[in-house]
């Protein structure tokens, strides 16, 4: 039971939903980024610069992210970046509302 509470409290996105994170994102320094999940939040699906990628989830400590070995999107709460190679191209992306 511990071991379960201690897994729950370290996962950021415990208890979002796909629909929670699928969506336009737009980072502080002007970089947008499209973001679509599965219905088990296994693969994201990452549209950005007129490309998709298709990013599988990644072991994480706190929040939750998808790559590709390429590409890295971490996640938490409202909070993410985004990495390309391993260099952080965009940070302090929100998902922008959709009306």
């Amino acid at each position: 039971m511990l071991r379960a509470l201690c897994f729950v409290l370290l996962s950021g996105m415990a208890y979002a939903t796909p629909n929670e994170i699928t969506g336009p994102y737009q980072c502080k320094n002007g970089m947008s980024f499209y973001v679509t999940s599965s219905a088990d939040m296994v693969q994201v699906r990452l549209r950005v610069d007129g490309r998709i990628y298709d990013l599988d989830e990644q072991r994480t400590a706190s929040g939750a992210a998808w790559g590709d070995g390429q590409w890295l999107w971490w996640t938490k709460g409202s909070d993410s970046f985004l990495e390309r190679n391993t260099v952080v191209v965009a940070k302090d992306c929100l998902k922008k509302p959709v009306f």
